[in-house]
């Protein structure tokens, strides 16, 4: 496991991780009974982040095919 830092200082852009967590968010199915949340949601920018990242690193490995 290797741990990376990201800074964003800009409020647009924090904005716009934002904005993209929602809209991930809103596109999970509904939650089940009983539960609060869908399985996946993201509740903070940091998880949403690190979501992306997750997901980048995986297209990367697949397209380097390391």
């Amino acid at each position: 496991m290797k741990t990376f830092t990201v800074t964003i200082e800009e409020e647009n852009k924090l904005n716009g991780i934002t904005a993209a967590r929602e809209a991930y968010n809103n596109s999970l199915p509904e939650s089940e009974e009983g539960q609060e949340h869908p399985e996946g949601y993201l509740g903070t920018d940091e998880e949403y982040v690190q979501f992306v990242m997750d997901r980048a690193a995986e297209s990367y490995s697949n397209q380097y095919g390391t």
